[in-house]
């Protein structure tokens, strides 16, 4: 990623709002009233098909976001956590899943690679929408 890391934190900071700028997301809105830091909720309509129920476990101001996927639908998921670590050298993401009955657990192995790919993409979309608001 090319953004300053204060930019990336901006991006991600803004919970509620990741459609505005995830091509993987067609809508999402905050389910909670705090809309930032540790207990803040958002549900996710994906791209093409699925939801997603989403918390902040934790909130490193700048540093560190932690968030857990509560539930999912239409997609093999029971639950999951994404853990986003944020320095001057680069930002990363850390994910693990559990998958979701029988089904889940066949096509791990093809989840795993579609995951793969999709936080590939996310990190496009992240890294230009903070380069797009650094610049602004």
């Amino acid at each position: 990623m090319t953004a300053p890391q204060a930019a990336v934190w901006q991006v991600l900071a803004d919970f509620p709002n990741i459609s505005v700028w995830n091509t993987g997301v067609k809508a999402s809105h905050a389910t909670s009233d705090a809309t930032s830091g540790v207990g803040a909720k958002r549900h996710c309509d994906l791209a093409p098909v699925g939801t997603l129920e989403e918390t902040i476990a934790e909130w490193d101001e700048g540093n560190r976001l932690v968030i857990n996927i509560d539930s999912a639908t239409k997609l093999p998921i029971e639950r999951g956590v994404a853990t986003f670590t944020l320095t001057e050298a680069a930002t990363t993401i850390d994910y693990e899943y559990e998958p979701q009955g029988l089904v889940g657990k066949l096509l791990s192995p093809l989840l795993a690679r579609q995951l793969g790919k999709g936080f590939a993409g996310f990190l496009v979309d992240l890294d230009a929408a903070a380069n797009s608001s650094s610049e602004g």
